[in-house]
């Protein structure tokens, strides 16, 4: 008997949903019939994904959301909820980085990284936690990069925040699970993304960069949806609290 993810009748929420990860996640969760809300800054962006999703028979809408003011997130846990009938995953995908070595970076610099990728996956989760506790179900999803996990030079503050969310993440895992709310996270290598191409340039190219990987090639955005898709599923339904590596071997943390 094939075994198959389904989430149809699920509601999925995608921040940073406009491109790389995040797009290739939402347009997976779509796949398997979750109705989608893709989150992000760049509403164009966001729009062109949900209207990919629509036009393959799907449903999804679109909201523009600065994931740095809790006001836009509580506004897009509402949107999810009036557009979809509930919330059942967050996929907290939304970052930025600067790069640059820590001495040259300015204040601003450090609280525009610290603001999106800590304080985004602090406000976003908790405008989404009261619909899931009423519930007594979700599953709450976390980008942590292996950045947050052994280091990464010239993405000092980026890793801090990352490392933040994957003390976050931990930590909530361990308050929500009597409601049946699961809180996972995973740490992708360097992706063959937009967002991160300026990087993969500037490190030498894409090729150089493989040859620090056992597998011998950055991840595509595919990867990382496909463990994000699991995470999403009833098949991880007994795993809260844990944070996994996805980076072809390059990082290996116990």
């Amino acid at each position: 008997m094939a075994v198959t993810i389904d989430l149809s009748g699920k509601s999925a929420i995608v921040t940073g949903g406009g491109r790389g990860i995040g797009c290739e996640t939402a347009l997976l969760l779509a796949r398997a019939g979750a109705r989608l809300t893709i989150a992000d800054l760049d509403e164009a962006g966001a729009q062109r994904v949900a209207e990919q999703i629509r036009v393959q028979g799907g449903a999804a809408i679109a909201v523009k959301t600065d994931v740095t003011r809790m006001e836009d997130a509580q506004a897009m846990a509402q949107a999810a909820w009036t557009a979809h009938g509930g919330i059942d995953i967050l996929v907290n995908n939304a970052a930025v980085w600067t790069t640059k070595l820590f001495k040259d970076l300015t204040p601003q610099d450090y609280d525009h990284d610290l603001r999106v990728t800590l304080y985004g996956a602090l406000n976003c989760s908790r405008a989404v936690l009261d619909a899931m506790m009423e519930r007594k179900s979700g599953r709450i999803i976390n980008l942590i990069s292996d950045a947050g996990r052994i280091g990464e030079p010239y993405l000092t503050v980026y890793a801090a925040a990352k490392g933040g969310v994957a003390a976050f993440t931990k930590s909530l895992a361990k308050e929500v699970g009597r409601f049946n709310i699961t809180v996972n996270g995973l740490a992708p290598g360097i992706t063959n993304t937009p967002g991160a191409a300026g990087f993969i340039e500037g490190a030498g190219g894409a090729e150089k960069i493989a040859r620090a990987y056992p597998l011998k090639r950055l991840a595509e955005p595919i990867d990382i949806a496909n463990v994000i898709l699991f995470l999403a599923s009833d098949l991880s339904a007994y795993m809260t609290g844990q944070i996994f590596s996805v980076s072809g071997g390059y990082s290996t943390v116990g």
